[in-house]
């Protein structure tokens, strides 16, 4: 079942690499599916804790952020878009704690290699493209799971 997450994060990865913009109903489609899938994989109490928690924490970094770019540049506009603020909070209920705070640590991390990759290939480099970095570690997870459950 989790593979039907891949449709609407697939059109997202694109649309975010090539233009920085993510269609609202691919985002809304892709937060649907991961909410019923965890509910139809870890049942009700299981999935509202981990989102409860990953929510919880995800603020408290974000908050942390915005701190911190208030404090070193005066002004936090622009950091972070909405819509990817949107897609972190859609991922809470796929991982229990731990694994969502691994699972962000490693995206972050690819996500700027992959970035600090493609800087001297592409013109348009002053934002990073969160939704395909992150978006991309989840589309390889899920095949990679999907691979050794079929195992």
């Amino acid at each position: 079942m989790k593979l039907v997450i891949l449709i609407p994060l697939a059109l997202m990865i694109i649309s975010d690499y090539k233009s920085r913009t993510v269609v609202l109903w691919q985002l809304l489609l892709f937060g649907v599916i991961v909410l019923i899938t965890s509910l139809v994989e870890n049942e009700v109490i299981p999935t509202s804790i981990n989102l409860a928690i990953n929510i919880s924490v995800s603020l408290l970094i974000g908050a942390s952020v915005y701190l911190y770019f208030l404090v070193r540049y005066k002004s936090a506009q622009m950091v972070i878009g909405k819509g990817d603020v949107l897609f972190i909070l859609f991922l809470t209920p796929l991982f229990t704690p731990r694994l969502f705070l691994l699972f962000m640590l490693v995206s972050f991390i690819a996500t700027l290699l992959m970035w600090f990759i493609a800087t001297p290939v592409r013109r348009n480099n002053a934002h990073v493209p969160l939704i395909s970095g992150i978006g991309l570690c989840l589309f390889v997870l899920l095949v990679y799971q999907q691979l050794m459950q079929n195992l």
